[in-house]
């Protein structure tokens, strides 16, 4: 069996509870088709590149599994045929790859880029106006 992870975007106002239904749902036809779930990651509501069905927003979420190509094309077929699913796509994956952490929020990064910063708030590292000039 090999390893596949399916990114799946679903319909904004489907509401956290139906996702968790709908993801259960993929995960018993991964099983049923003789499929192992080896991780769920869900991202949560985020916003889209470009609108897909006159929505800016879609609520992410990726399932790691093994199987076969019966259990992508399975899989692939459900989804296609729910109409809560926005966009989905399924990739093959190297099993060296490190596992899956869910992305982190605007607060984190924008907190991690602070630290880098000096005493007033600045980072003075390619501020043109901080740089001695020498004549």
């Amino acid at each position: 069996m090999r390893l596949y992870e399916a990114m799946i975007v679903y319909h904004p106002d489907t509401g956290e509870a139906a996702v968790k239904e709908l993801l259960e749902r993929a995960k018993q036809v991964i099983v049923g088709q003789q499929g192992e779930v080896t991780q769920v990651v869900e991202w949560g509501l985020k916003d889209l590149a470009y609108a897909i069905r006159k929505q800016r927003r879609g609520y992410y979420a990726i399932i790691e599994f093994k199987g076969t190509g019966t259990t992508v094309s399975e899989l692939e077929r459900n989804l296609r045929i729910s109409d809560r699913v926005l966009r989905y796509i399924t990739v093959q994956v190297d099993p060296e790859r490190p596992p899956l952490e869910p992305p982190k929020s605007r607060r984190e990064t924008s907190e991690q880029e602070l630290e880098g910063t000096d005493e007033t708030g600045t980072d003075d590292v390619g501020d043109p106006e901080s740089q001695e000039v020498s004549s």
